[in-house]
């Protein structure tokens, strides 16, 4: 049941366990350190509220769906699932959910949770050139012009460069003009004769 209820954690960014609490997914943003001319990727962490939250109908559509059963059957299904999630808490003090963290109890018998997302970046840092050095290595999406094309152009890992020339679009602004004019000339004519 747990790779369902994840998956659909991962779709819907939220998700509510009756007796446990409330999940919700934080996208951390990007950062821009200028001394060591670095861009930090983004990350993602989980939140967490302990309290007593009502079952969320979407998520017994879905595992019914998912399961191929009936939702009522679903329905008790999960039930029996958050079941054996409270009492591995109640029983261990602590119980792995794979991919968002470790839930704990702590000493006042109140759930909170260390999440896994919370040092991840979804992608690599980008290290950018210094004004001085005109070879740079980022992954940066470059844009210049020559002649009558546009040419976009970004460094691979593995130092290939990927070329796209992308031709300019014809300018017809003239065309729209003429019709104009020809539909105002045929209003005169129309109204004086």
């Amino acid at each position: 049941m747990y790779p369902q209820v994840y998956k659909y954690f991962v779709i819907t960014k939220k998700l509510t366990i009756p007796g446990i609490g409330y999940f919700n997914i934080k996208a951390l943003p990007a950062k821009l350190d200028f001394v060591e001319r670095v861009l930090h990727a983004p990350t993602f962490t989980v939140e967490f509220v302990p309290q007593n939250v009502a079952a969320d109908k979407k998520l017994y559509q879905y595992l019914s769906k998912e399961l191929a059963i009936d939702e009522w059957q679903a329905v008790n299904q999960f039930q029996e699932f958050t079941e054996n999630l409270i009492e591995s808490v109640e029983k261990n003090g602590n119980i792995k959910l794979s991919g968002i963290g470790i839930l704990r109890k702590n000493i006042n018998n109140t759930l909170y949770l260390e999440p896994e997302l919370a040092t991840k970046p979804l992608h690599d840092d980008i290290h950018l050139a210094s004004e001085s050095n005109t070879n740079s290595t980022a992954n940066l999406v470059q844009l210049y012009t020559t002649g009558n094309s546009l040419i976009y152009t970004e460094e691979l890992e593995s130092d290939q460069l990927e070329k796209i020339v992308k031709s300019e679009a014809q300018d017809y602004w003239w065309v729209w003009a003429l019709v104009a004019a020809l539909m105002g000339v045929g209003a005169l004519l129309y109204y004086y004769i």
